[in-house]
This record gives structure tokens, sequence and C-alpha cells, in this order.
């Protein structure tokens, strides 16, 4: 007898397609019954690999065991003439029948009940509309897209600024192209290194679509691949590989941007604007662009570090050596410059002139470009120049309506001319657009302090810590709005003790302690902030000196910010804490000095 036949004679052959036809039912079951009972997802995954476990040990239990009417025995135990395999194998036919039937009329009934039960009654004041429409995704999210950052698999932690700076130059195409949706890089980068479920993602970040990928580098070889998935079931809309030569790494970097972008577009929104993407691609220096991803690279891991920010000018800079004209590295350079001013590493006056200057060449290099417009409305709120900032702002969101951060500096603007409600329309939109952005979640608890909304305030500090639980600025804004409007220091210093960011922490409670009556202790505070922090925090001793009741120190204190061009003056015509210098005619002066009408 061969081999085959005795496989055959053993029903393994038959136990092979009975485990087969159970383990498909199985896993139809736990496809319909998980979902309902809330289980995770890697359930139905553990599911599957115990099936697959299973199966060859089924088969050898079938070789070597047999089920005779006495119960179970050795195979080798049994006499050939009292074997009852034939009849054995009849059951297991009979029993792979019907599971198959029962699997088919399962599947039958899955198909058939849905289309062919009645209709759910639309709710009141709801018009009706067919199934098909009803289960299609809402207009309004099918074109929405979020990049996740490209996974570095080439075994050198070193190549981790091209896989980034990959993903980043795909997102800034992607933002620039009309009728498509995409989230900003803060959200999109939240889940870089963590294996979360592209469902989550989608339910997390608001999008119907995710592009991700991997990079593999092996000497001059590189290897990318991309797929763009439909979150809500991951089925794959697209995927391709790029295999190139790593001679030029702009040069592969930027055809691949174009060739992904090109193919999303043609797959999200068809093809009337492809040549949009084409005209975004500019020819630069190879090695300027290795630096300028280099010194982003730096930057975005830390945005206020003086000596991380000087790495990242040294960058910025050979970047600019090697290309006189790139636009990118000039708006690095304006990112440097802005921190140094915003974070008061050193004189604030020159930091403020060195925007100015990077900001003349991006509107003469690339005028109308959303990076020049934002480096020009920042530069212009810095000078106090708060029309002409929510006037650039207004044509960047008109431009780029799917750029988070274009709405948030637009938000910021806005508050400083006391536009609350439109300012609040703003910071929402750039949130909708970049859900996991503290950037634009501190806008937006700002704004709901200036508006005295500390309800507000409170909630998007929830929302803050649940993404970083050592944020800063958001305990400040949600603690002074409490003692402000209800004058309850207890809670607001509790908010202040918390909060992370060392000035606005002494300012806080400089503030708090003289409002319990322990004014010692807040002198204390204030002779260690002199000690600290110099003049450059000229602004936050105006505003301690106004609530400790001092308006002639208040103001003193105000002129020097104002001498000094401090960038907290921007937010001197609607502070709460300078309220009790409201009718100062010093102060009316100090406003108009500061660009206040």
């Amino acid at each position: 007898m061969s081999f085959f036949q005795e496989l055959k004679r053993r029903n393994v052959i038959r136990m092979a397609l009975l485990y087969v036809v159970v383990g498909w039912v199985v896993l139809q079951i736990a496809d319909v019954l998980f979902d309902p009972l809330g289980l995770p997802d890697w359930t139905f995954r553990l599911v599957l690999g115990l099936l697959l476990l299973g199966f060859p040990f089924a088969l050898i239990f079938a070789w070597v065991f047999e089920l005779t009417p006495e119960g179970l025995k050795r195979e080798r135990d049994i006499d050939r003439d009292d074997s009852i395999t034939r009849r054995t194998g009849h059951k297991m036919n009979a029993a792979i029948v019907a599971l198959l039937a029962l699997a088919i009329v399962g599947l039958v009934l899955d198909r058939v009940i849905p289309e062919s039960g009645p209709t759910p009654e639309p709710a009141a004041g709801q018009p009706s509309q067919p199934p098909a429409e009803a289960a299609a995704a809402p207009a309004q999210t099918a074109n929405t897209i979020a990049v996740l950052p490209f996974v570095n698999i080439s075994g050198d932690p070193d190549n981790e600024y091209f896989s980034d700076g990959l993903t980043e130059e795909l997102l800034n195409t992607l933002v620039r192209i009309g009728g498509l949706q995409v989230t900003g890089r803060t959200s999109s980068f939240a889940f870089k290194g963590q294996n979360v479920d592209l469902r989550e993602i989608g339910r997390l970040l608001n999008v119907a679509n995710v592009l991700e990928g991997s990079v593999r580098k092996a000497g001059n070889r590189v290897r990318i691949t991309a797929q763009l998935i439909k979150a809500s079931d991951g089925y794959h809309l697209w995927s391709d590989t790029f295999d190139r030569e790593l001679t030029d790494i702009f040069a592969v970097q930027q055809e691949i941007a174009d060739q992904v972008t090109g193919a999303l577009h043609v797959t999200l929104l068809g093809a009337d604007n492809s040549a949009a993407i084409t005209a975004l691609a500019g020819q630069r220096n190879p090695e300027a662009y290795e630096q300028y991803l280099r010194g982003m690279h730096i930057f975005q891991r830390f945005p206020d570090d003086r000596d991380a920010l000087a790495r990242t000018r040294a960058h910025f800079e050979r970047a600019l050596e090697l290309d006189p004209d790139y636009v990118d590295a000039y708006w690095g350079m304006h990112q440097y410059w802005d921190r140094m001013n915003r974070n008061g590493h050193g004189p604030f006056q020159a930091s403020a002139e060195e925007m100015q200057k990077v900001t003349e060449t991006l509107q003469r290099l690339a005028p109308g470009n959303d990076r020049a417009l934002a480096a020009a409305a920042r530069t212009a709120l810095v000078g106090y120049r708060y029309q002409e900032a929510v006037g650039f702002l207004a044509e960047a969101v008109q431009r780029y309506p799917g750029n988070a951060t274009v709405w948030s500096e637009y938000a910021s603007s806005l508050s400083a001319l006391n536009e609350n409600e439109r300012a609040l329309e703003a910071v929402n939109r750039a949130v909708e657009l970049d859900p996991l952005s503290l950037d634009a979640l501190r806008w937006k608890s700002f704004i709901n302090y200036r508006s005295g909304n500390c309800e507000g305030a409170l909630e998007v500090l929830d929302r803050a810590v649940e993404i970083e639980p050592d944020v800063a600025r958001f305990r400040f804004y949600a603690g002074m709005c409490l003692y402000e409007t209800t004058g309850a220091t207890e809670a607001a210093r509790a908010l202040v003790e918390a909060e992370t960011l060392p000035f606005l922490h002494d300012t806080g409670l400089a503030i708090l302690l003289a409002a319990q009556g322990d004014r010692a202790a807040a002198q204390q505070r204030m002779d260690a902030m002199r000690e600290s922090y110099g003049d450059s925090a000229s602004y936050q001793y105006g505003q301690i000196y106004a609530q400790w009741g001092e308006p002639d120190l208040a103001l003193d204190w105000l002129e020097q910010a104002v001498a000094i061009r401090d960038t907290g003056l921007v937010q001197a015509s609607g502070d709460r804490l300078l309220g009790p210098l409201r009718g100062q005619p010093r102060f009316q002066a100090i406003l108009q000095s500061a660009g206040f009408d």
C-alpha cells in the first residue's frame, strides 16, 4: 500500500479537510461575535494563530490514533481486520458536508437579510435616503488622510532623519492640494513607533485614509514601500515599491514624493489637478537638502532647547552655503530666530531683526508660499503690526485651507486684536486638522482664558494632559482664569503649582501668594525671578505689580518691556492680569507703543 493510500485509510486527509472547515466556521463565528462583545482586535488574530498551530497536531493525531468502540487506541495496536476507519471516514464525510452547508447558509443569510429587510425610518425632520447612500462615507470625510511616519527598517538609527524627512515631504505636498484634508504633522507623528490598529488611528484622527510605508537603506541602495489604506476596513487602495540608487538623496526622495502624491491624487480626487503636484517640485542641491533634513529633525524634537537650536542653526546655515536660494532652509532659519525670540534667548530686538531679514528673503524667493506667508505674519506680530499679521494669515488660510499651522497662527493674531470669537473659530479648525497638536490646543486654551471661559480652558487642559502629562502653559491659563473670574485662589494655586514652564509657574505663584495674604513669600518669588530672568521677564513683572496694586511699578516694567521689544506685549491689549491699569494714561501710551490703536 502506498503512503498516500495509507493516509486515506487512516483518515488523515479527511481530518485535514474537517479541521479546515471547522477552523473556518470558528473564525466566522469569532468575526461576528468578537466586535459586539468589545474584544480587542488581537483576540481574533490569537484564535487564528491557535488554529494554525493546532493543524499539524491534528494530522499527527489522526495518523497515530484510531477511534474504536472500546475508545481511543494507537493505530499500531489494532488488527487491520478489526479496524473501523472506513465507517469513521463516512461519519467524517457527513460532518464535513454538514458544516459546509451550515457555513454556506450563514453566508447567504449575511448577504440577503440586511438588503431585503425593511429600511429604517429616518429621524424626525431628516430626509430619507437609499441604503447605498446611507452606507457610504460622508462626502466631507472621503478625502481625508493621515500620513504616518515611514518606518526606518535599515537597522541604522542615523537614517531616521531620511524616513522622517520623506514623511514630511509627502505631508507638506499633500497639504497644498486643493480638496484633500491632511492631518497635521503633530497628530501623524504621535503614532511613531507604536503598533496601533489603523481603524483606531482613523477614529482618533477622523480620517478615511492612511498612508504608511517603510524605508530600507543598505549601502548605496534604498527601497521604499508606500501603501494607501482605507482606515475603516484596512482595504488597500494603492501601494508601490521603489528601488533606487542613493547617489542623490533629494532626487530619490523627491521622485518618490511626486509619484506617491500623484497616485494618491488620482486615487482620491481624480486627475484634474495633478499638475499642481508637479509644479511644487523644485530642484535643490542634494547636500543642502540633507542638511535641511538633519536640521529639521533636531528642531522638531527640541524646539525650545537652546543648545539644540544652535545645532539646528548650523545645519540650516550649511544648507544655505550650498544653496543660497533654498526656500525651506530660510524657513528653518526663521523658525530658529522665532524660537529664540519666544523664549527670550538673547535680546528680543536682535532676534526680531533677524526674523525680518529672513522674511524679506522668503517673500522675494517664494511670494504666496505658505511658509513665506506664515513667516511674514509671525514677523509682523513680533513687530507689533497686528493688522498686517492678520492679513498675511487670512491669505494663507485661503490659499492653504488644509494647513493646521497657519490656522493656529491665524487664531493667535486674531486673539492679539481681541477678536476672540473669530480666533476660537480659527483654532477649532486647526484642532480639527491636527487633533493631537499641543500647539493648536495651547492657543485654544489661551483664547478661552482671554475670553474668561474657564470651563473651556479646563476642558482643553484635560485633553492636553491626556496627550502629554507634563505639558506646559495649560495649567497656568486655567488657573489664572479661575483666579480672575471667580477669585478661587486655592484652586488656581493648585493648578499653577503644577505648571511646568518656570517663568509662568513663578509669575502665577507671585500673584496668588499675595492674593492669599502672604506678601513676603510673594516678594521672595519676585526676587528669585529677577535673579533668574533679568529684564527678559519685564512683561511678567508688570503683570505681577498690577495684581499687587502697585500701578507705578507695573507701568515702569511695561515701559521697559516696550524698550526691549518684549514679545509678551502682543497680548497686552486684552490681558486680564493688566486690568487694574486700564484707566492709566501711561498704560494707554504703552499700548500705542506696542502697536495697539
